[in-house]
């Protein structure tokens, strides 16, 4: 998808989180793009690429790489952040189990140590398996991006939208479980390494006496439960109780002891650190397979507003072109007969644009289009049926006009008595100068330029 491999920077989800960015953006009103279009028009042979590279364009001008270099600077810094935390939480646990009182419940340690791990992996599973859940996944990993984007430190102006855009194109690819699910489960795996060495070093270094204690549980229930939990690490090699130690915790000897210890870091390997090393395993696959669903989605209307219009930059071709001098002399150019309609046409304005900009006689007839190549031939068709008495093209004047632009005026005012454009929308005053410029560079001087809608109405209704 990244059309420069080699800039380590252009990645999948950088190019889709900036082109969502750039949308978010331009909600607000559109952007000046008219240089950004013509470079992605030749820079790129295809219509998603070139849509991609616009954005990317937009992007650098908007400062939207800056920001995420800078995400990339700190994502470190945030990551080891919440290690801290999870692993200090994780010590308090430990020192919880392994206190100053030399006689530890296994089964209160067992669930202390795993409970609130076992709580935010199932609610990670239930990301993956119930769609209207997929914000209660990985929120360590949802943290981490939140707190990158926010933090004060050189933070961009536009640094929420492009958080807001980078979550939505991973939710769009149904990546996010997987993407800040993996962030997640490394960071807990690391949180289980440093609870075990503790866990290890404690019980190494100090005599502990461990038993279990309950007021309304049976011992059966102790024993079922010990036998369940350390039948999978009792295969891979760590020492579980027998039923008499299990029975009778306070009279086991030293080896029944160190037997209770192997169970406890058994199930803490086994339940805690192995199925998080797992989980980030799967995750790493997952998205490693899932990229490719960060493609473009060309069904989006914005994708579809910006195809057309780099379409309509693509030059006219000509068929069986007649040779050098095969071409008899050309006769002058006869006056258009028109059919007496007037024609007020909106050209690629942007939905928020007020249409039409004045309230126009019933005689005159209005069409708004979004630049399609289709839309424009078919207009182009109806006039060359019955070509207008006077044609009104309604432009964006904050807009830069293209080379489609150019083609369509010229040949819409070519199958009209009278054409004239009139610009609104205008942010600042050189924005109609930069218009009046343009067409006079493109040979289009007899096209009048209209700023103001009463003076667009009286030139519809002049005879």
């Amino acid at each position: 998808m990244s059309p420069f491999p080699s800039d380590p920077g252009r990645s999948p989800l950088a190019q889709a989180a900036i082109w969502r960015a750039v949308q978010l953006i331009e909600e607000e009103g559109r952007l000046e793009d008219g240089q950004a279009m013509r470079q992605a028009f030749s820079a790129r042979p295809d219509g998603a690429g070139r849509v991609l590279e616009r954005a990317w364009l937009l992007g650098e001008r908007l400062g939207l790489q800056r920001e995420w270099r800078r995400w990339r600077q700190l994502g470190g810094a945030v990551l080891l952040l919440l290690v801290l935390g999870v692993v200090g939480s994780a010590w308090a646990l430990a020192r919880g189990v392994l206190g100053d009182a030399r006689e530890i419940n296994v089964v209160a340690a067992f669930v202390s140590v795993l409970g609130l791990h076992t709580v935010t992996l199932a609610l990670w599973l239930a990301s993956l398996l119930l769609p209207w859940r997929s914000a209660a996944g990985g929120a360590l990993g949802r943290w981490a991006l939140q707190l990158t984007a926010r933090l004060p430190l050189d933070r961009g102006p536009h640094a929420v939208q492009l958080a807001r855009a980078t979550t939505d194109v991973l939710a769009r690819a149904r990546l996010a479980p997987w993407a800040f699910g993996g962030i997640s489960h490394a960071i807990w795996t690391l949180a289980f390494v440093l609870l075990l060495a503790a866990l290890a070093l404690g019980l190494s270094l100090r005599a502990y006496r461990l038993t279990w204690e309950t007021t309304l549980l049976t011992p059966d229930f102790f024993v079922h439960f010990v036998q369940a939990t350390g039948w999978l690490p009792q295969h891979l090699g760590f020492a579980m109780p027998d039923t008499a130690t299990l029975l009778q915790p306070a009279l086991a000897g030293t080896d029944a002891q160190r037997a209770w210890a192997w169970w406890l870091l058994g199930c803490v390997a086994v339940y805690g650190l192995a199925v998080r090393l797992v989980c980030a395993l799967l995750c790493w696959a997952a998205w490693r397979r899932g990229q490719g669903r960060l493609a473009l989605d060309l069904a989006d209307p914005g994708v579809r507003a910006l195809l057309s219009r780099f379409e309509a930059m693509e030059p006219v071709l000509v068929v069986d072109a007649e040779q050098p001098g095969a071409a008899p002399a050309a006769a002058p150019a006869a006056p258009v007969a028109d059919a007496g309609t007037q024609l007020l046409v909106g050209f690629e304005l942007p939905p928020e644009a007020p249409w039409p900009p004045f309230t126009p006689p019933a005689t005159v007839q209005v069409l708004r289009m979004d630049g399609s190549q289709r839309e424009r031939a078919d207009l182009l068709q109806r006039l060359a049926v019955a070509p207008a008495h006077r044609l009104l093209v309604a432009c964006h004047a904050a807009s830069s006009p293209d080379r489609g632009t150019e083609r369509f005026l010229r040949e819409a005012g070519g199958r009209s008595a009278a054409c004239a454009v009139l610009l609104g929308g205008a942010r600042q005053e050189s924005d109609a100068a930069r218009w009046r410029d343009w067409l006079q560079r493109s040979d289009l001087v007899q096209l009048a330029v209209l700023t103001e809608p009463e003076a667009a109405l009286a030139w519809l209704e002049a005879p």
